[in-house]
Protein backbone atom coordinates (compact mmCIF):
# COMPACT_ATOMS: atom_id res chain seq x y z
CA UNK A 1 0.00 0.00 0.00
CA UNK A 2 1.35 3.41 -0.90
CA UNK A 3 2.39 5.70 1.93
CA UNK A 4 -0.30 7.98 3.31
CA UNK A 5 -0.29 11.64 2.33
CA UNK A 6 0.52 13.67 5.44
CA UNK A 7 0.33 17.34 6.26
CA UNK A 8 3.72 18.99 6.16
CA UNK A 9 4.74 21.83 8.45
CA UNK A 10 6.67 24.56 6.65
CA UNK A 11 7.65 28.07 7.73
CA UNK A 12 4.91 30.44 6.60
CA UNK A 13 5.63 33.73 4.93
CA UNK A 14 4.40 37.26 4.55
CA UNK A 15 5.75 39.99 2.34
CA UNK A 16 5.75 43.74 2.93
CA UNK A 17 3.78 45.25 5.77
CA UNK A 18 3.69 41.95 7.63
CA UNK A 19 0.24 40.63 8.48
CA UNK A 20 1.28 37.98 11.05
CA UNK A 21 4.80 38.99 12.05
CA UNK A 22 6.41 41.93 13.75
CA UNK A 23 9.48 41.72 11.54
CA UNK A 24 9.17 44.42 8.85
CA UNK A 25 10.30 43.83 5.30
CA UNK A 26 13.55 45.63 4.51
CA UNK A 27 13.44 48.63 2.22
CA UNK A 28 14.52 48.08 -1.37
CA UNK A 29 16.92 50.61 -2.85
CA UNK A 30 16.98 50.73 -6.65
CA UNK A 31 19.80 52.53 -8.41
CA UNK A 32 21.57 52.56 -11.72
CA UNK A 33 25.31 51.98 -12.06
CA UNK A 34 26.73 52.32 -15.58
CA UNK A 35 23.58 50.87 -17.10
CA UNK A 36 23.22 48.10 -14.53
CA UNK A 37 20.10 48.16 -12.34
CA UNK A 38 20.85 47.28 -8.71
CA UNK A 39 18.05 46.19 -6.37
CA UNK A 40 19.43 46.11 -2.85
CA UNK A 41 17.36 45.25 0.21
CA UNK A 42 18.59 46.90 3.38
CA UNK A 43 18.38 45.56 6.92
CA UNK A 44 20.14 42.94 8.98
CA UNK A 45 17.58 40.13 9.19
CA UNK A 46 15.46 38.04 6.90
CA UNK A 47 11.69 37.56 7.03
CA UNK A 48 9.23 34.88 5.87
CA UNK A 49 8.25 34.88 2.19
CA UNK A 50 4.74 35.71 0.90
CA UNK A 51 3.38 32.21 0.57
CA UNK A 52 1.90 29.39 2.59
CA UNK A 53 3.06 25.83 1.93
CA UNK A 54 0.41 23.33 2.95
CA UNK A 55 -0.55 19.71 2.68
CA UNK A 56 0.77 17.13 0.25
CA UNK A 57 -1.59 16.34 -2.65
CA UNK A 58 0.74 13.73 -4.14
CA UNK A 59 3.03 11.22 -2.47
CA UNK A 60 5.16 8.38 -3.82
CA UNK A 61 7.57 6.32 -1.74
CA UNK A 62 7.43 3.21 0.45
CA UNK A 63 9.54 1.60 3.14
CA UNK A 64 8.79 -1.77 1.53
CA UNK A 65 6.43 -3.05 -1.11
CA UNK A 66 6.13 -3.05 -4.89
CA UNK A 67 9.45 -2.03 -6.50
CA UNK A 68 7.95 0.75 -8.62
CA UNK A 69 7.07 2.57 -5.37
CA UNK A 70 10.49 2.14 -3.76
CA UNK A 71 12.68 5.19 -4.35
CA UNK A 72 16.45 5.41 -4.03
CA UNK A 73 18.77 8.28 -4.99
CA UNK A 74 16.08 10.48 -6.54
CA UNK A 75 17.88 13.15 -8.60
CA UNK A 76 14.88 15.15 -9.78
CA UNK A 77 11.15 15.35 -10.36
CA UNK A 78 8.86 17.46 -12.52
CA UNK A 79 5.19 17.89 -13.26
CA UNK A 80 4.32 17.32 -16.93
CA UNK A 81 1.64 19.29 -18.83
CA UNK A 82 -0.75 16.29 -18.74
CA UNK A 83 -0.64 16.24 -14.92
CA UNK A 84 1.67 13.27 -14.60
CA UNK A 85 4.61 13.43 -12.20
CA UNK A 86 7.99 12.31 -13.52
CA UNK A 87 10.51 11.04 -10.97
CA UNK A 88 14.13 10.41 -11.96
CA UNK A 89 15.08 7.47 -9.73
CA UNK A 90 18.86 7.23 -9.98
CA UNK A 91 19.11 4.11 -7.85
CA UNK A 92 17.37 2.01 -10.52
CA UNK A 93 18.49 4.13 -13.54
CA UNK A 94 14.81 4.71 -14.34
CA UNK A 95 12.41 7.49 -15.23
CA UNK A 96 9.15 6.68 -13.49
CA UNK A 97 5.80 8.20 -14.43
CA UNK A 98 2.92 8.48 -11.93
CA UNK A 99 -0.57 9.87 -12.29
CA UNK A 100 -1.88 12.68 -10.09
CA UNK A 101 -3.00 10.18 -7.42
CA UNK A 102 0.47 8.61 -7.18
CA UNK A 103 -0.38 5.48 -9.19
CA UNK A 104 2.56 4.08 -11.16
CA UNK A 105 2.05 4.24 -14.94
CA UNK A 106 5.28 3.25 -16.71
CA UNK A 107 9.04 3.57 -16.68
CA UNK A 108 11.82 4.33 -19.14
CA UNK A 109 15.57 3.80 -18.91
CA UNK A 110 17.91 1.18 -17.49
CA UNK A 111 21.53 0.71 -16.54
CA UNK A 112 23.99 0.87 -19.44
CA UNK A 113 25.96 3.23 -21.65
CA UNK A 114 23.81 3.39 -24.75
CA UNK A 115 20.98 5.71 -25.81
CA UNK A 116 18.39 5.99 -23.06
CA UNK A 117 20.65 4.15 -20.60
CA UNK A 118 22.51 5.41 -17.54
CA UNK A 119 25.73 4.73 -15.68
CA UNK A 120 24.95 7.30 -12.98
CA UNK A 121 21.86 9.42 -13.47
CA UNK A 122 22.84 12.98 -12.52
CA UNK A 123 19.99 15.45 -13.10
CA UNK A 124 16.67 16.18 -14.77
CA UNK A 125 16.18 19.30 -16.87
CA UNK A 126 13.53 21.19 -18.84
CA UNK A 127 15.84 21.51 -21.83
CA UNK A 128 13.31 21.00 -24.63
CA UNK A 129 10.23 22.99 -25.59
CA UNK A 130 8.13 19.83 -25.86
CA UNK A 131 9.99 17.41 -23.66
CA UNK A 132 12.77 17.09 -21.13
CA UNK A 133 16.36 15.90 -20.76
CA UNK A 134 18.03 13.53 -18.29
CA UNK A 135 21.76 13.92 -17.70
CA UNK A 136 24.07 10.96 -17.15
CA UNK A 137 27.42 10.75 -15.32
CA UNK A 138 29.48 13.05 -17.56
CA UNK A 139 26.55 15.28 -18.53
CA UNK A 140 25.53 13.13 -21.49
CA UNK A 141 22.04 14.27 -22.49
CA UNK A 142 19.23 11.80 -23.11
CA UNK A 143 16.30 13.72 -24.64
CA UNK A 144 12.65 12.62 -24.40
CA UNK A 145 9.31 13.93 -25.61
CA UNK A 146 6.53 14.79 -23.16
CA UNK A 147 5.22 11.22 -23.27
CA UNK A 148 8.62 9.92 -22.17
CA UNK A 149 9.63 8.49 -25.52
CA UNK A 150 13.37 8.58 -26.10
CA UNK A 151 14.48 10.92 -28.92
CA UNK A 152 18.25 11.24 -29.00
CA UNK A 153 21.45 11.21 -26.99
CA UNK A 154 24.17 13.86 -27.16
CA UNK A 155 27.40 14.41 -25.27
CA UNK A 156 28.21 17.83 -23.80
CA UNK A 157 31.77 19.05 -24.20
CA UNK A 158 33.21 22.09 -22.43
CA UNK A 159 35.50 24.43 -24.40
CA UNK A 160 38.59 22.64 -23.02
CA UNK A 161 37.43 19.40 -24.63
CA UNK A 162 36.32 17.53 -21.51
CA UNK A 163 32.95 17.17 -19.84
CA UNK A 164 31.75 20.25 -17.91
CA UNK A 165 31.61 20.65 -14.14
CA UNK A 166 28.09 22.07 -14.10
CA UNK A 167 25.35 22.75 -16.67
CA UNK A 168 22.11 24.71 -16.99
CA UNK A 169 19.60 24.77 -19.85
CA UNK A 170 16.23 26.20 -20.90
CA UNK A 171 13.28 24.93 -22.99
CA UNK A 172 14.81 26.51 -26.11
CA UNK A 173 17.73 24.05 -25.80
CA UNK A 174 20.24 26.75 -24.87
CA UNK A 175 23.12 25.42 -22.75
CA UNK A 176 25.25 27.29 -20.21
CA UNK A 177 28.22 25.39 -18.82
CA UNK A 178 31.16 25.83 -16.49
CA UNK A 179 34.37 23.81 -16.81
CA UNK A 180 36.40 22.15 -14.06
CA UNK A 181 39.08 24.84 -13.98
CA UNK A 182 42.72 24.97 -14.95
CA UNK A 183 43.96 23.73 -11.59
CA UNK A 184 41.92 20.56 -12.02
CA UNK A 185 43.18 20.00 -15.56
CA UNK A 186 46.85 20.32 -14.59
CA UNK A 187 46.84 17.50 -12.06
CA UNK A 188 46.41 17.01 -8.30
CA UNK A 189 46.53 20.07 -6.04
CA UNK A 190 47.24 19.36 -2.38
CA UNK A 191 45.29 21.23 0.30
CA UNK A 192 42.71 24.00 -0.01
CA UNK A 193 42.41 25.74 -3.37
CA UNK A 194 40.02 27.56 -5.68
CA UNK A 195 39.23 26.19 -9.14
CA UNK A 196 38.20 28.85 -11.67
CA UNK A 197 37.00 28.57 -15.26
CA UNK A 198 34.99 30.32 -17.96
CA UNK A 199 31.21 30.34 -17.86
CA UNK A 200 29.93 30.04 -21.43
CA UNK A 201 26.80 29.82 -23.49
CA UNK A 202 27.71 27.04 -25.89
CA UNK A 203 26.50 24.38 -28.26
CA UNK A 204 26.54 20.76 -27.16
CA UNK A 205 29.93 20.20 -28.81
CA UNK A 206 31.58 23.08 -26.95
CA UNK A 207 31.41 25.84 -29.57
CA UNK A 208 31.12 29.12 -27.68
CA UNK A 209 28.30 31.57 -28.44
CA UNK A 210 28.95 33.86 -25.42
CA UNK A 211 31.77 33.99 -22.89
CA UNK A 212 30.63 35.38 -19.51
CA UNK A 213 34.19 35.51 -18.20
CA UNK A 214 36.03 33.63 -15.49
CA UNK A 215 34.11 32.47 -12.43
CA UNK A 216 34.83 30.49 -9.30
CA UNK A 217 34.06 26.83 -10.05
CA UNK A 218 34.40 25.56 -6.49
CA UNK A 219 36.56 25.77 -3.38
CA UNK A 220 38.10 22.37 -2.78
CA UNK A 221 40.32 20.18 -0.66
CA UNK A 222 42.90 18.37 -2.77
CA UNK A 223 44.83 15.19 -2.07
CA UNK A 224 47.19 13.12 -4.18
CA UNK A 225 44.31 10.80 -5.07
CA UNK A 226 41.88 13.56 -6.06
CA UNK A 227 39.82 16.38 -4.60
CA UNK A 228 36.42 17.11 -3.12
CA UNK A 229 34.42 20.28 -2.50
CA UNK A 230 35.21 21.89 0.84
CA UNK A 231 32.17 21.51 3.16
CA UNK A 232 32.21 25.28 3.64
CA UNK A 233 33.40 26.10 0.14
CA UNK A 234 31.74 28.43 -2.31
CA UNK A 235 30.78 27.50 -5.86
CA UNK A 236 29.19 29.31 -8.79
CA UNK A 237 25.58 28.36 -9.50
CA UNK A 238 23.57 29.49 -12.50
CA UNK A 239 20.29 29.06 -14.36
CA UNK A 240 18.56 30.13 -17.58
CA UNK A 241 15.13 31.75 -17.70
CA UNK A 242 13.36 34.00 -20.21
CA UNK A 243 16.52 34.79 -22.19
CA UNK A 244 18.41 35.72 -19.03
CA UNK A 245 21.31 33.96 -17.35
CA UNK A 246 21.14 34.07 -13.55
CA UNK A 247 24.59 33.73 -11.95
CA UNK A 248 25.96 33.86 -8.42
CA UNK A 249 29.06 32.53 -6.67
CA UNK A 250 27.75 32.73 -3.11
CA UNK A 251 30.52 35.18 -2.18
CA UNK A 252 27.74 37.53 -1.06
CA UNK A 253 23.96 37.28 -1.01
CA UNK A 254 23.34 38.49 -4.56
CA UNK A 255 22.78 37.27 -8.09
CA UNK A 256 23.53 38.88 -11.44
CA UNK A 257 21.25 38.74 -14.48
CA UNK A 258 22.93 38.71 -17.88
CA UNK A 259 21.62 38.97 -21.41
CA UNK A 260 22.46 36.08 -23.71
CA UNK A 261 25.17 38.26 -25.27
CA UNK A 262 26.94 38.54 -21.90
CA UNK A 263 25.74 42.02 -20.92
CA UNK A 264 25.12 42.41 -17.19
CA UNK A 265 21.66 43.98 -16.83
CA UNK A 266 20.86 43.85 -13.13
CA UNK A 267 22.02 42.76 -9.69
CA UNK A 268 19.62 41.71 -6.94
CA UNK A 269 20.84 41.66 -3.32
CA UNK A 270 19.39 40.27 -0.13
CA UNK A 271 20.09 42.01 3.21
CA UNK A 272 23.68 41.35 4.24
CA UNK A 273 24.45 38.47 6.58
CA UNK A 274 27.68 37.61 8.38
CA UNK A 275 29.70 35.09 6.36
CA UNK A 276 32.83 34.98 8.51
CA UNK A 277 34.31 31.53 9.05
CA UNK A 278 34.39 31.37 12.84
CA UNK A 279 35.94 28.82 15.15
CA UNK A 280 32.43 27.73 16.16
CA UNK A 281 31.60 26.85 12.54
CA UNK A 282 34.78 24.76 12.28
CA UNK A 283 34.09 23.04 15.60
CA UNK A 284 30.50 22.29 14.60
CA UNK A 285 31.59 20.62 11.38
CA UNK A 286 34.31 18.65 13.16
CA UNK A 287 31.89 17.26 15.73
CA UNK A 288 29.29 16.41 13.07
CA UNK A 289 31.88 14.61 10.94
CA UNK A 290 33.16 12.61 13.90
CA UNK A 291 29.67 11.70 15.11
CA UNK A 292 28.66 10.42 11.65
CA UNK A 293 31.77 8.26 11.21
CA UNK A 294 31.98 4.63 12.26
CA UNK A 295 33.40 4.35 15.79
CA UNK A 296 36.71 2.85 14.67
CA UNK A 297 37.15 5.64 12.12
CA UNK A 298 36.48 8.58 14.44
CA UNK A 299 40.09 9.27 15.55
CA UNK A 300 41.25 9.34 11.91
CA UNK A 301 38.34 11.56 10.88
CA UNK A 302 39.08 13.96 13.73
CA UNK A 303 42.74 14.21 12.71
CA UNK A 304 41.89 14.68 9.05
CA UNK A 305 39.23 17.36 9.52
CA UNK A 306 41.33 19.18 12.12
CA UNK A 307 44.13 19.55 9.57
CA UNK A 308 41.99 21.26 6.92
CA UNK A 309 42.54 24.82 5.81
CA UNK A 310 39.29 26.76 5.69
CA UNK A 311 38.14 29.64 3.48
CA UNK A 312 38.01 33.03 5.16
CA UNK A 313 34.30 33.37 4.52
CA UNK A 314 31.37 31.00 4.14
CA UNK A 315 29.09 30.74 1.11
CA UNK A 316 25.91 32.77 1.32
CA UNK A 317 24.05 30.06 -0.61
CA UNK A 318 24.74 26.73 -2.27
CA UNK A 319 22.00 26.21 -4.88
CA UNK A 320 19.90 28.26 -7.29
CA UNK A 321 16.50 27.40 -8.78
CA UNK A 322 14.46 29.86 -10.89
CA UNK A 323 10.68 29.39 -10.80
CA UNK A 324 8.15 30.03 -13.56
CA UNK A 325 7.79 33.69 -12.57
CA UNK A 326 11.53 34.31 -12.80
CA UNK A 327 12.04 34.46 -9.02
CA UNK A 328 15.41 33.08 -7.91
CA UNK A 329 15.31 30.60 -5.00
CA UNK A 330 18.68 30.48 -3.19
CA UNK A 331 19.37 27.70 -0.69
CA UNK A 332 21.07 29.20 2.35
CA UNK A 333 24.33 27.63 3.48
CA UNK A 334 24.29 25.56 6.67
CA UNK A 335 27.30 23.67 8.01
CA UNK A 336 24.91 20.89 9.13
CA UNK A 337 23.73 19.16 5.97
CA UNK A 338 20.83 17.61 7.93
CA UNK A 339 19.45 20.98 9.07
CA UNK A 340 16.14 22.15 7.51
CA UNK A 341 16.62 23.88 4.15
CA UNK A 342 16.08 27.64 4.09
CA UNK A 343 15.49 29.21 0.66
CA UNK A 344 15.75 32.97 0.14
CA UNK A 345 13.67 34.37 -2.72
CA UNK A 346 15.06 37.17 -4.88
CA UNK A 347 12.46 38.75 -7.14
CA UNK A 348 14.25 40.40 -10.05
CA UNK A 349 11.64 43.19 -10.15
CA UNK A 350 10.97 43.78 -6.44
CA UNK A 351 14.13 42.58 -4.69
CA UNK A 352 14.36 40.26 -1.70
CA UNK A 353 10.99 38.55 -1.17
CA UNK A 354 11.65 36.61 2.04
CA UNK A 355 12.60 33.10 3.12
CA UNK A 356 10.90 29.70 2.93
CA UNK A 357 12.00 27.01 5.40
CA UNK A 358 11.19 23.42 4.51
CA UNK A 359 10.38 20.76 7.07
CA UNK A 360 13.28 18.62 8.38
CA UNK A 361 14.31 15.96 5.87
CA UNK A 362 12.96 17.80 2.83
CA UNK A 363 14.88 18.91 -0.26
CA UNK A 364 13.33 21.24 -2.82
CA UNK A 365 13.21 19.70 -6.30
CA UNK A 366 11.04 22.13 -8.27
CA UNK A 367 8.95 25.18 -7.32
CA UNK A 368 5.78 25.60 -9.34
CA UNK A 369 3.11 28.27 -9.62
CA UNK A 370 0.78 26.54 -7.16
CA UNK A 371 2.87 23.77 -5.65
CA UNK A 372 6.32 22.55 -4.69
CA UNK A 373 7.86 19.20 -5.53
CA UNK A 374 10.10 18.07 -2.68
CA UNK A 375 12.15 15.01 -1.82
CA UNK A 376 11.41 13.72 1.70
CA UNK A 377 13.79 11.49 3.68
CA UNK A 378 12.62 9.87 6.90
CA UNK A 379 14.77 8.90 9.89
CA UNK A 380 15.75 5.65 8.16
CA UNK A 381 16.74 7.42 4.93
CA UNK A 382 13.68 6.14 3.03
CA UNK A 383 12.86 8.54 0.19
CA UNK A 384 9.53 9.80 -1.06
CA UNK A 385 8.48 12.55 -3.47
CA UNK A 386 5.71 14.93 -2.37
CA UNK A 387 3.77 17.66 -4.11
CA UNK A 388 2.88 20.35 -1.58
CA UNK A 389 0.21 22.99 -2.10
CA UNK A 390 1.51 26.54 -2.44
CA UNK A 391 -0.65 29.62 -1.91
CA UNK A 392 0.92 32.97 -2.70
CA UNK A 393 -0.40 35.55 -0.26
CA UNK A 394 -0.08 38.49 -2.63
CA UNK A 395 -3.07 40.17 -1.10
CA UNK A 396 -1.40 40.44 2.33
Amino acid sequence: MRSAIAAVVVTLAIWGAACDTATPAPAVVVRDSAGVTILESTGATGFPAPMTVGEATFSVGLVEGEPEYLLHRVVGAMQLPNGEILVANGGSHELRFYDASGRFLRSEGREGEGPGEYRYMRALGRCREAGFVVFDLNWQMNAYDLQGRFIERSVLTAPDGISPYNVACDPQSRIVMLGWGQAMAQGPVIGFYQARDRLVLASTDGRIATDFGEWLVSERIGRATGSRPHPAGRATVFALHDRRVYVGSGERFEIGLYDLDGTLRSIVRRPAVSLATTSSVKSAHLELAVARAEPDRRPAVRDQVSSWEWPESLPAYTALIVDQEGVAWLRNFNIDSDAPEVWSLLDVHRGYAGDVTLAPGQTLLEPGADDLLVLQRDDLGVQSVLKLTLRRDDAS
